[in-house]
């Protein structure tokens, strides 16, 4: 509806968006890839041309919504003509602005994809500044006026729940001239994403490490999650310091955007009355700020698990200290690797039967009309995303590379994309997209299901192993390491509102701290560790304060995954119903619906549970392939 509902919503299914890129001249071109292997974008523009044309037509409408400046409190049949024209300019916006994205994406180097989404960010920053005046005008009309305008004009009944939303920003709302002076600072106070996407995209370059047959390698973010999971020890210690050898040269220069946009976000939430950039976060996605607390402090505190499983992992791989570069390496030799991408589409099928046919339909057709860009190429911004508008189809990208992880991850996008697909194709456009506190719960709840299948059909100890250490690492990213970050995220506006500079030297130290709190003397923290903040992109999000709801996400998806398993289709049906609601209720409501109450500690301290108990399958599994390793001697 408004700017703040609706493409910023559709944003918020851009997720798991790491930093990386590929660079290395054994990555192919873009235009070297098969067809099969790439997304269909033409069913949103056929070529640039169209897009222009769709980009003069949002041009030519945009000043007809001025025509409704000071008329909203006329009566129910304005308000509703009022509201189905804001949509139908938002509709044309959403695409512009989505498409160019993607295209951007593809590959990053190319200066003419860059130049229209750029342009596309100019666009909506004008649509934002055309409708200043709306929400002001609507939170002037009394709720008993809206209510008369209701009973009035029947076709307004479907906006009742926006409408009370809207209402609950009523105290942070400002002056039409106000609201218009922030619209017209969002556009350059939303920059700091792209500094950091520049640089860390197309300028940063990692050097080169020998691999174990002796061959020289470009080091990538795209190749750098594959280094650190490889068995040879100093190789991942070589791509782990280059790496992260580069961002410490620029360790100042990226603390210096990081602050600017800090202070941006808590200027916006000062400017609009909040005490604080976190609760204008948590309120304005009507999340109860204690859901944040709670998080926080329960997952601090229960972190001996994660402690306990690290040293396990140091055990298994018999060295005296864990380092960082450590904690990803295989534990247990893969017995799974080098899955053909065929493959990993009937794997990820047969895995979620549990949801029914009708998910199951929808998935395929996924790959029949071409939403999914499954791999990597030069240029093009690197790990996984969903992303789409309510007319288009909910494109996903990903770099496939024939892992275990990559066959998560398909799954993982694909909960996103369904969950769009499932949402436009139920809700009017009003109610077309989800909050981001429910965005992240499909896609992990698909990873919980594909894991308790493997589990389940593993056929010897080892494999079994291999599975829980992969399912543990994926955990503590998704739970733990999360939660983490959110803690930084927390602290680190935390000093900025008490007036407090974010020179590199206080973010290197915040981030010591947190990590201290988490992984306490399970891990030995190398120096470089502490300027890891400087990289992680979700940091630099416009509506940061992002990250935590991958680990409630995380948490009401293992609760959800679990239900539907063992009690099958009541479970899958009200799972199902919350993810066809997109947002015709808050988040919180939708979950209590499903079966989760995420407003008590009670889940956390269960999904905590779960991890200590799959920490005990792993002792098992790895005591039982001892065991049979000395029986076949």
């Amino acid at each position: 509806m408004t700017p703040s509902t609706t493409l910023l919503s559709v944003m918020t299914a851009l997720i798991l968006l790491l930093p990386t890129a590929a660079h290395s001249t054994d990555v192919p071109e873009r235009g070297d890839i098969d067809a099969a292997y790439k997304w269909d974008l033409s069913d949103m523009y056929v070529d640039t041309d169209a897009w222009e044309a769709d980009r003069d037509r949002f041009i030519a409408a945009l000043p007809n919504l001025e025509q409704y400046r000071g008329q909203l409190g006329t009566d129910g049949a304005t308000l509703l003509a009022a509201i189905e024209s804001i949509q139908a300019v938002e509709t044309i916006i959403a695409n512009l602005y989505v498409y160019a994205g993607l295209r951007s994406y593809e590959d990053t180097r190319v200066s003419e994809n860059a130049a229209r989404f750029s342009e596309a960010q100019g666009l909506y920053a004008r649509y934002q500044q055309a409708l200043s005046y709306f929400t002001p005008e609507l939170l002037a009309i009394s709720e008993e006026t809206l209510d008369q305008f209701i009973d009035g004009t029947p076709a307004l009944a479907v906006y009742t729940h926006y409408l009370d939303e809207t209402a609950r920003m009523r105290p942070y709302t400002l002056s039409e001239a106000e609201e218009k002076l922030l619209a017209m600072a969002s556009d350059p106070l939303d920059k700091f994403d792209s500094v950091f996407t520049a640089i860390d995209s197309s300028d940063l370059q990692f050097g080169t490490v020998v691999d174990s047959d002796g061959n020289e390698i470009e080091l990538t973010n795209s190749r750098y999650g594959a280094f650190l999971h490889s068995t040879d020890r100093r190789l991942r210690e070589d791509a782990w310091k280059g790496l992260f050898s580069a961002y410490k040269t620029l360790n100042h220069t990226l603390a210096a955007n990081y602050e600017g946009h800090v202070k941006s976000r808590v200027f916006f939430a000062q400017a609009r009355g909040f005490d604080s950039r976190l609760e204008q976060a948590t309120y304005t996605n009507a999340i109860p700020i204690d859901v944040f607390n709670n998080l926080i402090a329960t997952a601090r505190a229960g972190s001996a698990p994660l402690q306990r499983y690290l040293k396990l992992r140091k055990k298994q791989l018999g060295v005296d200290l864990l380092e960082i570069w450590d904690m990803y390496a295989p534990i247990v030799p893969p017995t799974l690797k080098d899955i053909p991408f065929e493959e990993a589409k009937n794997i990820v099928a047969d895995a979620l039967t549990p949801l029914g046919q009708e998910y199951i339909d929808v998935y395929w057709k996924g790959f029949d009309e071409g939403w999914v860009d499954a791999m990597a190429n030069r240029g093009k911004r690197g790990g996984a995303y969903s992303w789409g508008t309510y007319t288009s189809k909910p494109y996903l990208s990903m770099n496939y590379e024939g892992t275990l992880n990559n066959v998560s991850t398909l799954a993982h996008e694909y909960g996103h994309s369904i969950h769009s697909y499932l949402t436009r194709n139920t809700q009017p456009q009003v109610y077309g997209d989800y909050r981001t506190f429910i965005a992240e719960i499909a896609s992990m709840t698909n990873e919980a299901i594909l894991m308790q299948k493997m589990l389940s059909e593993a056929s010897s100890a080892g494999e079994r192993a291999y599975l829980l250490s992969s399912y543990l690492d994926e955990f503590r990213g998704g739970f733990y390491r999360q939660a983490s970050f959110a803690d930084f995220e927390a602290r680190a506006h935390a000093k900025v509102e008490a007036g407090e500079a974010l020179t590199a030297d206080v973010l290197n130290g915040i981030y010591a701290d947190v990590f201290a709190d988490y992984y306490g003397d399970a891990v030995h923290a190398d120096e470089l560790n502490q300027i890891e903040w400087s990289r992680i992109p979700h940091f630099l999000r416009s509506d940061n304060f992002y990250v935590y709801q991958y680990s409630t996400s995380f948490v009401a998806a293992t609760a959800l995954a679990k239900m539907i398993l063992e009690e099958g289709e009541p479970a899958r049906e009200r799972y199902l119903t919350m993810l066809k609601s997109g947002s015709n209720d808050y988040p919180i409501e939708l979950l209590k619906k499903a079966g989760i109450d995420m407003t008590s500690a009670a889940p956390i301290e269960a999904t905590i549970e779960v991890f200590d108990e799959l920490v005990d399958q792993l002792e098992q599994a790895l005591e039982d392939m001892n065991t049979v390793a000395a029986y076949s001697h």
